[in-house]
């Protein structure tokens, strides 16, 4: 079935939170197996993709990460660009509405330094990278 999606879909936007597993458990509150899996999928059927990628700090805007993102995409020709996303508290009401513990609570957007920093590191693997 997904292939049968994928002959009419013109491009694929595919947010990768974070490389470690891990961390990124620990984040989203599941592995990042079968998302990662999914991105090899669409770079062997050359599925054109853009790759977004939220910058919190403490959770993804350190080096390591930013490395790891690019050199798991350095190869992928069908990566059009990743995108920087600034994290933001705009879907705070959201969890609080739901009674759920929001586990950013007290995070702060990255400073625009951030987003140079690991917008220089992923360019080193020859993204084009905005934000």
């Amino acid at each position: 079935m997904i292939d049968e999606l994928l002959e009419v879909t013109d491009l694929v936007m595919l947010d990768l939170k974070q490389m470690n597993d891990e961390i990124h458990q620990n984040l989203v509150g599941v592995s990042n197996h079968r998302t990662l899996e999914f991105a090899k999928y669409l770079a062997n059927k050359n599925v054109k993709v853009w790759i977004r990628y939220v910058v919190v700090p403490g959770w993804s805007d350190d080096d390591d990460s930013a490395h790891r993102l690019g050199e798991f995409t350095r190869d992928m020709g069908n990566v059009e660009k990743i995108e920087l996303l600034p994290y933001h508290e705009l879907g705070k009401h959201k969890w609080v509405a739901m009674g759920e513990e929001y586990k950013l609570d007290g995070v702060k957007p990255p400073k625009k330094e951030t987003m140079e920093r690991v917008k220089g590191i992923l360019e080193q693997y020859g993204h084009k990278v905005m934000f």
